[in-house]
């Protein structure tokens, strides 16, 4: 594993939830950075719409806790609330800066879905990180900006991490 501050310019790196999160919620000045050099295209930022998903139910959990609506379980308590979310306004000008990125998107397709599977039983991901990998290997992305340590155990992938977490 590498610093995030060390990808070379001109990289094709693929962008994890935990990095969106980390910069737009203020806890990593390296990830802000990271995500500039993509939006300037300095680096080539690409995510998935799954990860895109993932970073704005962060969002929205984080933002229902932030605004006291529940202290535990914000999924349970949203689910069961339909009108509090219908309140919630800030996870979603966080997915909107996510979108204002200029990253390219992976769509999914069935063989990103068969070859997820293959991640998982060699590596032992989980699913959202299975098809992560199976996406890389699709569009031969090697680099990988995350703070999930999994990733460490996948051949064939440069994983690079925010050491101001």
């Amino acid at each position: 594993m590498a610093a995030l501050d060390t990808i070379p310019d001109g990289s094709n790196v693929l962008i994890d939830a935990n990095i969106f999160i980390y910069a737009l919620s203020n806890r990593s000045d390296q990830c802000k950075n990271f995500l500039t050099r993509c939006a300037r295209e300095q680096i080539y930022g690409i995510t998935l719409h799954e990860v895109v998903h993932e970073a704005t139910h962060k969002f929205m959990c984080a933002e229902a806790i932030s605004k006291r609506l529940t202290a535990s379980k914000p999924q349970k308590y949203l689910s069961e609330n339909p009108d509090e979310v219908k309140g919630l306004t800030d996870y979603w000008v966080n997915t909107q800066k996510i979108l204002a990125l200029n990253l390219v998107l992976i769509p999914m397709e069935e063989k990103i879905i068969v070859g997820a599977q293959g991640e998982r039983k060699s590596v032992g991901l989980l699913t959202n990180d299975s098809v992560i990998v199976s996406s890389m290997r699709e569009y031969d992305i090697s680099k990988i900006a995350t703070n999930d340590r999994m990733f460490n155990s996948v051949n064939g992938l440069s994983v690079f991490a925010p050491t101001d977490i």
